[in-house]
Parts: structure tokens; C-alpha cells; sequence
């Protein structure tokens, strides 16, 4: 019989940052599809032909931190790739396309790339996007002190071959930056030389600097309530990515006032909630969502310095067999949540069947495990934890069945940031409950699970068959480089470093009428620049 789990309340879980600081954003849900077809349907919502609209607005639920690309954590990227372009535009569907860069190739094992820009381009102040240009915004912003400038920091060089041609060479393989130069990052959305010049002038206070599809006006909006941006007239790829005349985002915090403010009309689409996602879909709106923050537990301390159990695989295995993610995630989540073995959702880079099938819920398996690793009557287990997007919530859910096998959970509910990232890095937790987003594998392991991993990875626990894996699918492509990233999760998976338990979604509402709101597995944010007014 597994344990009983009380009523919880629908989980919210936090997306870690690139540079595995904590949760940037909230993510949601409470329901979901079953079918094939249905799994398929809320990756996207309306199509059709898109009618040039007079004005877009949606909410964010926090203030801009910044609108400047060198300085605006990724979290917050809406209020600049509005007005900046990147070099490359990643679409819903994850495809790169063609954007300031009309051409791009990866080099010498993933450590150059050459690129070729589009002709005829210029910025809203009149200036060229020429090579120079382009140079000069990437080196401001490698240079820079922005919470992003680490993801061009191997990039030792950009060279202008003419007007139109750079080469960037790199100190070590980044398969990664065709991805960091889209507009998803901040660092890939290209400044003009007189915003590079003059950065004190990239301010709310000041008209954009860049070559976007808009132009953010300062005279029309109002920091920490809404944002406007207006149509520039000279961009160049008006039908593909500039729909409206204007676009709006306004701050709404609270949860229930964005569901009202879509429900009236007053904006086109917000982030929805479980508490509110069944008066958005009442008040007809579409709903779009995504699996993406895995949440479960890190069991750190896999050389056992803390905890010596720990240290034992089948230890941890037997942790892995002993999680009914089923019943966990119903209770939780919902039919929003997707029960995982495993820290990357199906899509992803580096899944598997194999992987993603690893630990069926069975208490028997785990209790034996336990007894072939000498620990047969249990032992306790520290387990850090934070009262924070309710990743307590989780650790509760879980303690009931390390119970079953003889583990007993003290649960740490920190209250802080700053105490969970000590806690998680001075070895006093050899666990801690956490939710992390699903990412490509480059990025998965500087932020989860490398040596220099942070707060992730608070043992520097280090496996020299991992690195090399590792190692390797930064300077592969194409299916060598999947099947490598395949190993590393069977690796992880396999020696159980994790114990995941759900996938947790992103999850939009937006008026029913509201084309190109779209998400997947290689794009699980959706942005803007795609949404468009269906023609009647």
C-alpha cells in the first residue's frame, strides 16, 4: 500500500536561470489532455491568416528589470526583443530561421561560427547593421556585467570580415550559440553603435536603440505599469513578425486580476494559473501549455561525505523505486502534470523511453535495494528545502514514501533565497527539493549537473565518464551529438544523481481569436513576436 497524500493545493514550481540562480518565473497548471491528439492540441492554439491588428496587449506579471538586451535577465526578454533583433529568430516549433543573419554555420568542432548578414538592414536611428556593428554590440555585451554575458564569454574573438561577414572563435565547443544569438537570451539582440556608445541612455526613459520589429516608446508608457512599443516602419520582415501598430505589456502581479483583465478584454493574453485557468477557459479563453520544470529531488551528496547511504547507487536507486510520481503528480498537479524519471521531457534533448521508464513506482524493488546496500532498517536523511513557489509542497509530498523504505526525511523549509543557495553549497544537505527547467543538455550541465554547477551541484560531485560525454557532444552535431546526449541521461538517470517526480507546464490564456500562440519542447516559451489577429 503506498501512503496516503493529503489534498494538496496545485503546485507552482520555479524555472532556474541559466546561471542556476533561483526561480526567474512561475509556472503552473492543474489539468491537461489524455488522448494523443489532445497531447498534441495544447502545444498551440488558433491558426490562420494573419489581419494587421491596431494593438496587442498582454501581461507580465513583474516590472521590466531592464530594457536594455546586455543587461535584461532572460526571464524578462519580452520588454527587449520587442525592439531589438537578433541575429537569428528561434520559432515556436524550435526551428532556427534567419534574421539579422541571413546565413550561419558551426566550424571546426562547434568552435567557430561564421555568419553572413542581411543586406539593406538599418537601425531606428538611421545606421547600417553592418558587421562593425554587430562586433561591436557582442563584444559590449560579452564584456558587460549583464546576468547573461557568461553565455558569450568563450567567444575570445569577433572578427569583421567586411560589411556583411563576422567570424566568432571560440576558446572551447559551444554547440550552443546558434541558440544564445536568437532573441530568446538578450545577448543575440543587437544594439546600435550609438546605444553601445552611450549605454547609460538604454533606459525606460529613452527610445529603444535597435533594428526590431518595434520601437519602444517612452512617452507612451509608464515603468512598472505598461510598456508601449510602436510599429517601425522600416522593418524589414513586417509580414512575418510585425502584426500590430502598437504592442502593450502591462505589470499585473496578482494572479486573479490578469484572468479579469483577459475576461473584459482589457489584454489579449497572460500566464494563467490553477486557481484561475477554469475561469479563463469559462470566459473563453484558449489555453496553451507545456511541461517544463521538472521538480523533485537532488540527491547531492552522491560521494556519501554527509550522509554515507548517499553514497551508495542502489541507495539511490531504491529512492527512484520507491516514488509514486502517479499519485503524487494527480495530487499535485493535476492532469496538467507529467509524472518523470527522468530531468529532460519527452522532446528534449538527451530523452529516451528507456531513460524516461527507469523507476516504476515498486516499494518491494526499493526495499530490497536497500537491504543489499546494508541499510535495511532506514536512516535519517537532511533534506533542504525552501517555503517558496511551494517546492516545500513537494518535499511534503515525497517524505511519506522515503518513509516506507525506512528513510526519514527532516525537512529544512528554508524561508529565503539566500539561506536555500548556502544551504545548498556548504554540504550541511546532502538532499534539497528543487524545480528546474528543462533545457538542452550544453546548458543542463553547467547549470545542474558539472562540477562547477553552483547551487545544483552544491558537492562539486565530479564523474569523469559524465565530463567526457559531456565533452564530446559540445564538439559533435546531428545524431552523434544526440546519442551522446542520450548517454548523459541514462548516466544520470541510471545512477540516479536526481529523484524527479513531475513535470510542471507553462501554461497561457489568451482570447480565442489570438493566431500563432505556440510552444514545444525546443521553444516551451512563447513569444510575441509570432502572435497575430486571425482574419474573420
Amino acid at each position: 500500500m503506498s501512503p496516503s497524500i493529503r489534498s494538496f493545493r496545485s503546485i507552482r514550481v520555479a524555472v532556474a536561470a541559466l546561471a542556476a540562480s533561483l526561480a526567474l518565473a512561475s509556472c503552473s497548471g492543474d489539468g491537461g489532455s489524455d488522448s494523443a491528439d489532445e497531447e498534441k492540441d495544447h502545444l498551440k492554439g488558433v491558426t490562420g491568416t494573419a489581419e494587421r491588428g491596431k494593438r496587442l496587449t498582454f501581461a507580465m506579471e513583474t516590472e521590466a528589470t531592464s530594457v536594455n538586451p546586455a543587461t535584461v535577465n532572460i526571464a524578462f526578454v519580452n520588454y527587449t526583443l520587442l525592439a531589438y533583433e537578433p541575429l537569428i529568430y528561434r520559432s515556436s516549433d524550435g526551428t532556427l530561421k534567419p534574421a539579422l543573419a541571413q546565413e550561419w554555420e558551426m566550424g571546426d568542432g562547434n568552435t567557430s561560427m561564421e555568419l553572413e548578414l542581411r543586406d539593406g538592414v538599418t537601425f531606428t536611428d538611421g545606421s547600417p547593421v553592418n558587421a562593425a556593428a554587430v562586433k561591436a554590440s557582442l563584444e559590449y555585451v560579452r564584456d558587460g556585467q549583464g546576468p547573461n554575458a557568461h553565455l558569450l564569454a568563450n567567444v575570445k574573438s569577433i572578427e569583421a570580415e567586411d560589411d556583411d561577414s563576422l567570424t566568432l572563435r571560440l576558446s572551447s565547443p559551444n554547440p550552443m550559440l546558434p541558440e544564445f544569438l536568437t532573441q530568446s537570451y538578450g545577448v543575440g539582440q543587437i544594439i546600435s553603435p550609438t546605444g553601445v556608445k552611450a549605454p547609460g541612455q538604454l533606459t525606460a526613459d529613452n527610445p529603444s536603440q535597435g533594428a526590431g520589429a518595434y520601437v519602444f516608446d517612452p512617452k507612451q508608457s509608464v515603468p512598472g505599469d505598461h510598456y508601449t512599443y510602436t510599429a517601425n516602419p522600416d522593418y524589414y520582415a513586417k509580414d512575418e513578425r510585425q502584426h500590430y501598430d502598437e504592442v502593450v505589456i502591462r505589470v499585473i502581479g496578482d494572479q486573479q486580476a490578469r484572468v479579469n483583465a483577459l475576461a473584459t478584454g482589457q489584454i489579449d493574453l497572460a500566464t494563467a494559473s490553477p486557481d484561475t485557468v477554469d475561469q479563463a477557459t469559462s470566459a473563453g479563453a484558449q489555453i496553451v501549455w507545456i511541461p517544463f520544470v521538472w521538480q523533485g529531488l537532488s540527491l547531492i551528496d552522491r560521494d556519501g561525505e554527509v550522509s554515507k547511504p548517499l553514497g551508495d547507487v542502489r541507495v539511490r536507486q531504491a529512492i527512484n523505486y520507491a516514488i509514486d510520481r502517479e499519485k503524487i503528480t494527480e495530487a499535485l498537479l493535476g492532469k496538467y502534470g507529467v509524472p518523470t524519471d527522468t530531468v529532460v521531457m519527452e522532446g528534449g534533448e538527451g530523452w529516451s523511453k528507456e531513460a524516461a521508464d527507469r523507476y516504476p513506482y515498486d516499494v518491494d524493488k526499493a526495499k530490497s535495494l536497500m537491504k543489499e546496500a546494508g541499510y535495511e532498517k532506514g536512516f535519517p536523511l537532511k533534506v533542504l528545502s525552501i517555503r517558496f513557489a511551494e517546492i516545500d509542497t513537494m518535499a511534503e509530498a515525497v517524505a511519506p514514501y522515503l518513509a516506507e523504505i525506512g528513510i526519514k526525511a527532516d525537512l529544512n523549509h528554508l524561508t529565503d533565497e539566500q539561506s536555500y543557495v548556502q544551504g545548498a553549497t556548504d554540504k550541511s544537505h546532502p538532499a534539497m527539493s528543487v524545480g528546474y527547467g528543462a533545457q538542452p543538455m550544453y546548458l543542463l550541465g553547467q547549470g545542474l549537473f558539472l562540477p562547477n554547477a553552483g547551487i545544483f551541484n552544491g558537492f562539486a560531485t565530479e564523474r569523469k565518464e559524465l565530463t567526457d560525454l559531456y565533452d564530446k557532444a559540445a564538439a559533435a552535431s546531428g545524431d552523434e551529438r544526440d546519442k551522446l546526449n542520450q548517454d548523459m541521461i541514462t548516466y544520470l538517470t541510471d545512477e540516479a544523481w536526481f529523484a524527479p517526480v513531475s513535470f510542471g507546464p507553462v501554461l497561457y490564456a489568451s482570447r480565442d481569436d489570438l493566431g500563432g500562440v505556440a510552444v514545444s519542447p525546443k521553444a516551451p516559451v512563447a513569444t510575441p513576436l509570432d502572435w497575430y489577429n486571425v482574419a474573420k
